[in-house]
């Protein structure tokens, strides 16, 4: 061997220990194939830089870091440098995380919990797989307001019926006295609320009852006295006076309207009520403007007597006798009313009978000539009074006439000539 082989040799030998020291100086220890150093670490420092390291813990491990998992230090999982422990499957949250629930639950973890935090979860969810599923104000309270004895996370079963929590506030219930009633509460009532839609079958344990309209909004206690009594005696749903006689002799005082009151109101509501007129007065209709008055001006407001004995809803002068005689005294016309006006209003009255009965002046050559009544009745107090010679002038000139002897310009001799009112007959 030659003086260079030796120094070869020698420096061989020399290095093996180096070498084995240096391997066993990482903290690592044996790092998994394919995993190198410059994975995690860089040249300038050993510190890890998140934003550079290069290994893929979600593939390279078969544990993806997800939600909280990936912000953690490796040291809040790892229990050395080693990375040999703990040995981590998804599935298994406990190899880490301790069961606040001791045990009392077997499904995974990730059926109630997400790795984002513990209290990311759905109540509503996790109840449904339960017997008690959470509906109404059940889903806006704190768990801990029914499982007191959670035990840090044990969550006892609980009594599902609601007198198991409500005993109290059924005991305690202001507005009905709950002691005849059955302790299956959602029989009346929903989990949204005590006092709202309450739903309780009162025909069927009332006799028949129905709460029809505003009955279904009132308070039992507006009917009810303190053991459920009733304060009235109706003989059934449509007898409104057993219960409402102060309002039937507060608004009708005499007696004279009937009292099966849902002839003219509603079970909603005491106004706006309609009444059948016709069929409540023996055949009077209100027809046209009488529609639109109140009771009060035909009736009287305290017993709802009338001063007015019409034979019919025709009978126009029964009741405006005043009228025509302010606008017709003396005059002769007839007392049909509706002959000239119209059951709307009294304004824009048309005589249209005045050719049949009288005198045809919708005709011949008297047709739109006369624009009121009094060109030609020149008494305005007494139609009756009316001439030819108001229009036809004793003075007036007419070849026809000339010559005639013993002729006069008088309505009897006009109508001698013209029976009609019209020239040639």
């Amino acid at each position: 061997m030659t003086r260079v082989h030796m120094v070869i040799a020698v420096l061989a030998v020399g290095a093996l220990p180096l070498t084995r020291a240096a391997a066993q100086q990482s903290p690592h220890g044996t790092l998994r194939a394919g995993v190198d150093c410059s994975d995690c670490h860089t040249p300038k420092s050993w510190k890890i830089d998140a934003a550079t390291v290069k290994f893929d813990h979600d593939r390279q491990t078969g544990f993806p870091l997800e939600g909280r998992h990936r912000s953690a230090a490796c040291r809040s999982c790892h229990l050395d440098l080693t990375f040999a422990d703990p040995v981590l499957r998804n599935a298994e949250c406990a190899s880490c995380h301790a069961d606040v629930h001791r045990g009392a639950y077997a499904q995974r973890c990730a059926e109630c919990h997400t790795t984002v935090s513990f209290s990311d979860m759905s109540r509503r969810e996790i109840h449904a797989r339960t017997t008690f599923p959470l509906t109404g104000a059940h889903l806006q309270i704190d768990c801990r307001a029914c499982h007191v004895d959670n035990r840090l996370g044990a969550f006892t079963p609980l009594d599902p019926q609601c007198m198991a929590c409500h005993e109290s506030d059924r005991a305690n219930a202001q507005s009905v006295n709950h002691d005849n009633f059955p302790t299956d509460c959602l029989r009346c009532h929903t989990t949204l609320a005590w006092t709202a839609y309450v739903k309780f079958d009162h025909p069927t344990v009332s006799g028949g009852f129905r709460l029809l309209g505003a009955h279904a909004r009132i308070r039992c206690a507006s009917c009810h006295g303190p053991n459920m009594e009733p304060l009235f005696q109706p003989a059934n749903d449509q007898d409104c006076i057993a219960c409402h006689d102060t309002e039937y002799n507060r608004e009708h005082p005499g007696g004279r309207f009937p009292t099966t009151c849902l002839s003219c109101h509603t079970v909603e509501t005491w106004s706006g009520a309609t009444f059948d007129h016709a069929a409540g007065s023996g055949g009077f209709r209100l027809l046209g403007a009488h529609a639109r008055l109140a009771c009060e001006d035909c009736h009287s407001p305290t017993d709802w007597s009338i001063p007015f004995t019409p034979a019919s809803d025709q009978d126009c002068i029964a009741c405006h006798t005043a009228d025509y005689d302010r606008e017709h005294t003396g005059s002769g016309f007839p007392t049909t009313c509706l002959t000239c006006h119209t059951i709307e209003t009294w304004g824009g009255a048309d005589f249209r009978d005045h050719d049949a009965q009288y005198f045809p002046i919708y005709s011949g050559a008297h047709r739109g000539r006369w624009q009121d009544c009094q060109t030609c009745h020149i008494q305005p107090d007494n139609f009756q009074v009316f001439s030819c010679l108001s229009c036809h002038a004793q003075g007036e000139t007419d070849s026809h006439h000339r010559g005639e002897s013993g002729y006069r310009y008088e309505s009897s001799a006009c109508y001698q000539c013209h029976p009609n009112g019209r020239s040639g007959g």
